[in-house]
């Protein structure tokens, strides 16, 4: 199953292994399948590869030779239309190549007659075939889109748009069309060089409407702020942010307009847009990550240094039940995803292997095989699915119409070759939905990391549990309304109050049942030390100013307490990882460490107090560090009181009654934040102007203390580093 071998086959002698191996290998080669030069993987819900089996290989390669047309020439594009009639674009022969499904060439086209004379291509980069048969060439360097028809007779030609007086188009607009396209009400779409105003649109009759779907320009904060204090010279250096321009586009069978940003200063979650005929981006991103590829792997570059480049499409197809796939020119791969945008498969690489490329430049589907152009290698791989891959497809297609039990039984055979693939999880997810199963839908919608839909069985769930427990609870309600009359009349809490009190006051005095006893005295008299100090937080919480003042003058506060008050807030902060509901917590609980969460609460605490005290001692701070750390766990009391309840209510509540859970963290983290900073002005009796002061300066403290400490770990591991090779030198020259 998937990537892994099987124990029998590991078990045979290996004479039998080989024998079987090279009669596998004897089976490809005669299916004309050729082994797969990369890896197949997809991306978890924490942005992880994960690997996958093959969803494509690699069936044969086409170039001009085996065409018996000599040889291509930096081909830039290829167009198969529904009908399964191949158009290449052999561009540095300016020529098309119009090609049967079985690769048979059915005629040339490399040039035109134009009003009597004899015409022809220059550079042609991008081409299109519409519905009705018109062959649409971007005819590059000659500044035009020509249109052909099957027999290369010219229709027409498009030319650059004229310049206006509203200054859409400017008097030095330079046209250089690179990609075309053609929706099913004849408007001509093309993407050009150099342009940032979005993608030309063209009527039918000719006429240009305008610019459409220009990419947003995303600046980093860092960037907005250094531009509003530079100077007029610094600002004129800058590298001008300019919305990026299109690298290629095609039509979907709604007539939308897919389109790919190879790069530039945008999102990287904008590099794949699906645009309606008004421009307006619909893509959906309801995936783990955005359709954009690689997310930025780390690799060693030539110069041997790390590397995080992202993928940068040149070309995508629009493929049946919203289905598209994209070619990415940084790494040479292809990435299908499906119309919610969830990554599907991703196949192919940069190489010299046959099924790997060096400069991929366009790709598109014949039927289910994905053809892919190399403009370097001059030739043409095509790709065909394996099962995997076509039961993904089949699934899809048969929840798409609605044969969801049809899908339901594929994606399990999906997942009995990969385990490692969410979205078979959700797919059956939904089937169970549908029938009204809701607890194990949420179920495998929980292995899928799908959150989303999780939150919908869990409602539907939830209200079939309350209509199933209606009884029982309103039973409980009541009972516990005649438990509060009772104790209302009978004073319960009143005696128990006055009993505790009576206790107190013994163990204070040291007597029992009027017997002195020191051993009673010193524990019990502790206790109820401990208890008073801790039940004082909450006074704190509710009256900051004169609490914090008590804490100080007063002594209401000890270090007994402040100890248990930061140990409770480590224990809140575990059990919240740990049990957080499974919409709201999106951590990976396998990595759960009780020693980084507990020290990500004491490490924090005790660089605040430190660095707060070694500030406040060079600023005429009134307060010891005794001081500090006692109010400093005080003001935490907030996030101690609301984290456990806070966890049982994600438990209990939908995506959609998140803004509560939002919520009240929002309010207690304000809350302790607030009470952190009235402790910090009445411990040392400052001004509110010198506490904040102190307290943005004991932030930036700590952010000098941690660099420091980093660059200490590192120098202290070479200074390891470098006595480890001296002592191997020295060991293996003695």
């Amino acid at each position: 199953m998937g990537l892994r071998q099987s124990p029998a086959w590991e078990r045979m002698p290996g004479a039998i292994r080989l024998v079987g191996c090279l009669i596998v290998c004897l089976y490809l080669g005669s299916a004309g399948v050729l082994a797969a030069p990369y890896l197949s993987y997809t991306y978890d819900f924490w942005g992880q590869s994960v690997p996958a089996p093959q969803a494509y290989l690699p069936t044969e390669v086409v170039d001009g030779f085996s065409l018996g047309i000599g040889s291509l020439k930096t081909p830039q594009d290829i167009f198969v239309t529904d009908d399964h009639y191949i158009f290449l674009l052999d561009t540095g022969n300016n020529r098309i190549i119009m090609l049967t499904e079985s690769w048979q060439v059915d005629g040339i086209i490399d040039g035109f007659q134009n009003n009597g004379a004899s015409d022809g291509f220059k550079n042609p980069s991008g081409i299109y075939v519409s519905s009705d048969g018109l062959i649409y060439v971007a005819d590059t360097d000659n500044a035009r889109i020509v249109v052909l028809n099957r027999e290369g007779q010219l229709i027409r030609i498009l030319g650059a748009p004229e310049p206006d007086a509203d200054g859409i188009i400017p008097q030095d607009f330079r046209y250089r069309p690179k990609k075309v396209g053609v929706d099913p009400a004849g408007r001509v779409y093309v993407v050009a060089e150099d342009i940032y105003d979005g993608i030309l649109e063209f009527g039918g009759d000719g006429t240009f409407r305008g610019f459409i779907g220009a990419p947003r320009v995303v600046l980093k904060l860092g960037q907005y702020l250094w531009r509003k204090i530079a100077t007029r010279e610094q600002k004129a250096r800058m590298q001008l942010f300019l919305p990026t321009e299109y690298s290629n586009l095609d039509m979907d069978e709604r007539g939308f307009i897919f389109t790919t940003v190879a790069s530039g200063s945008l999102q990287k979650e904008d590099a794949i847009r699906r645009l309606n005929p008004s421009g307006t981006d619909v893509l959906r991103r309801r995936g783990f990550y955005p359709p954009m590829g690689d997310y930025g792997s780390v690799f060693l570059d030539d110069q041997g240094a790390l590397a995080f480049p992202r993928s940068a499409f040149v070309d995508i197809v629009a493929r049946k039940c919203g289905i598209y796939s994209a070619l990415d020119r940084t790494r040479g791969r292809v990435f299908t995803y499906d119309a919610e945008g969830n990554l599907l498969y991703v196949f192919g690489g940069i190489g010299n292997q046959i099924g790997t490329f060096q400069v991929p430049s366009a790709l598109d589907v014949l039927g289910d095989k994905v053809l892919v152009v190399d403009h370097r290698r001059n030739e043409v791989t095509v790709f065909e699915p394996t099962a995997y891959a076509q039961m993904i497809h089949s699934a899809i297609e048969s929840h798409y119409t609605g044969e969801y039990d049809r899908a339901n039984e594929l994606w399990k055979s999906i997942l009995a070759q990969n385990a490692n693939y969410d979205l078979a999880y959700t797919g059956i997810g939904h089937a169970l939905l549908r029938q009204d199963r809701f607890q194990e839908a949420m179920a495998y919608f929980r292995a899928g990391q799908n959150r989303r839909d999780y939150s919908e069985a869990f409602q539907l769930y939830r209200r079939q549990v309350v209509i199933e427990y209606f009884p029982w609870l309103m039973s409980g309600l009541l009972l516990t309304w005649l438990v509060s009359m009772l104790n209302r009349r009978l004073g319960w809490t009143k005696r128990l109050s006055l009993g505790l009190s009576n206790y107190k006051a013994m163990a204070a005095t040291g007597e029992q049942d009027g017997i002195p006893t020191s051993a009673f005295h010193s524990t019990s008299w502790s206790l109820f030390r401990l208890g008073d100090s801790l039940g004082y937080a909450r006074y704190v919480m509710r009256h900051p100013f004169d609490g914090f003042w008590d804490l100080k003058h007063e002594k209401k506060g000890t270090m007994g307490a402040a100890g248990t008050l930061l140990t409770l807030l480590s224990l809140t902060y575990v059990l919240m990882r740990q049990y957080t509901g499974f919409i709201f917590n999106t951590k990976r609980l396998a990595d759960l460490n009780i020693l980084l969460e507990v020290g990500s609460v004491i490490i924090p605490f005790m660089l605040w107090s430190v660095v707060s005290w070694s500030l406040t001692t060079l600023m005429e701070g009134k307060g010891t560090f005794r001081d500090i750390v006692i109010a400093t766990a005080y003001a935490l009391t907030p996030l101690i009181i609301i984290n456990l309840p806070l966890t049982l209510l994600s438990n209990g509540i939908t995506a959609e009654e998140g803004a509560f859970y939002y919520l009240f963290m929002a309010i207690a983290l304000i809350w302790a934040g607030g009470l952190l900073i009235i402790g910090t002005m009445v411990t040392h009796e400052y001004t509110m102007f010198k506490t904040l002061l102190t307290a943005f300066l004991t932030l930036v403290g700590i952010g000098v203390v941690l660099f420091i400490g980093l660059l200490f770990v590192g120098v202290f591991g070479q200074v390891v580093g470098w006595l480890k090779d001296i002592y191997l030198e020295i060991a293996f020259r003695l």
